[in-house]
């Protein structure tokens, strides 16, 4: 029983996690789209390559997490 207590507590500590991630990358990508009209064309094309970089992150923690669904965990699929 403790065992699954355990599991959902790292299940919902890993749901958390994604949740403020993608937060702060939509929080983020909000900030450079005003950016990207105040500024030079540069600087939105670098801010908005930082944001999909980041996002790529949460997607890759969130690939990892399910092993099941892409085998990039190392895990057995399915």
């Amino acid at each position: 029983m403790v065992v699954i207590w355990i599991v959902i507590a790292v299940v919902v500590v890993i749901g958390v996690l994604l949740v403020v991630l993608e937060v702060q990358n939509r929080r983020r990508r909000r900030a450079l789209e005003e950016l990207d009209d105040l500024s030079g064309p540069w600087d939105g094309a670098r801010a908005t390559t930082d944001a999909e970089a980041a996002h790529s992150v949460t997607e890759g923690l969130a690939k990892s997490a399910h092993p099941g669904i892409t085998g990039a965990g190392g895990g057995l699929p399915g």
